[in-house]
């Protein structure tokens, strides 16, 4: 387990990061949209980098053991086909100056929405028995109860008439919509005592995740929305709180060198 001092330490840390993104960000966009299409774009080569490395680093040292390897290694997969979507968006916004949605980045983005679930079916299977009914039930609600005007407004009041646009327009929000549930499991669990700092970390990224891509649902539909405009800063607390919950597991690791001994409390 991790200390106090740890716990402390790895906030401060993660809270100074978030607020230092937002900033950038921020401040790009007072200055001109061109600036913040820039920053934008650019910010995600150390950001998702870092994600990747550390995304690595924790499933080489998990091999394929047990439920926590196998978590792992989807966990990764999904890392690596994320970083890869985003040098695609970077590559086709930055160097051949061609809108990045829809292109060959989605592909990557749609690919690492299995390995994603992957990861959170077998990560949850230690506590699968603290899962309640109610605690399902509320987190496929809130699920549902997004995904339903998000797909009305792609399906049933979407503007655009590119096909590929709306089909993509539809598989956002619905994968979205299908992690989002062990998410919100996962920080009850938190608030329960039954998941570590890690576990929570990870579980408020996707939850950023969701909100962003909804936003950037909406933005496409009224044709507003651009690289690095102020709600892109979800996406950018996404992977950073990701890749502060591996680091905080790593931690963990480092502690106690079986990783059969490690569990989520």
């Amino acid at each position: 387990m991790q200390t106090t001092l740890d716990v402390i330490l790895s906030k401060k840390y993660l809270i100074v990061s978030l607020i230092v993104i937002a900033a950038i960000n921020l401040a790009a966009n007072l200055i001109s949209q061109d600036l913040a299409t820039l920053v934008g774009n650019l910010g995600y080569i150390p950001i998702t980098g870092a994600f990747l490395v550390l995304s690595l680093l924790i499933a080489y040292r998990f091999g394929l053991t047990g439920n926590h390897g196998l978590a792992w290694f989807s966990f990764a997969a999904f890392a690596i086909s994320w970083f890869i979507a985003e040098m695609l968006w970077l590559h086709q916004e930055l160097v051949l100056k061609v809108e990045p949605f829809p292109s060959a980045a989605d592909i990557f983005y749609i690919v690492g929405y299995p390995f994603l679930l992957m990861f959170f079916v077998a990560y949850l299977q230690p506590v699968k028995a603290s899962i309640t009914k109610k605690i399902l039930s509320i987190s496929c609600m809130i699920s549902i109860g997004v995904l339903v005007p998000s797909l009305y407004l792609v399906l049933g009041n979407g503007t655009s008439a590119d096909p590929l646009n709306v089909i993509l327009g539809a598989i956002y929000p619905t994968f979205d919509a299908m992690v989002i549930i062990p998410a919100i499991i996962g920080v009850v669990l938190f608030f329960k005592g039954q998941v570590n700092f890690m576990w929570t970390l990870v579980c408020l990224g996707i939850i950023c995740l969701f909100a962003a891509d909804t936003a950037f649902l909406f933005g496409q539909n009224e044709d507003s929305y651009y690289t690095g405009n102020p709600t892109e800063i979800l996406f950018y607390w996404n992977y950073v709180l990701l890749a502060f919950g591996v680091h905080s597991h790593l931690t963990l690791f480092k502690k106690d060198k079986r990783p059969d001994k490690l569990n989520l409390n």
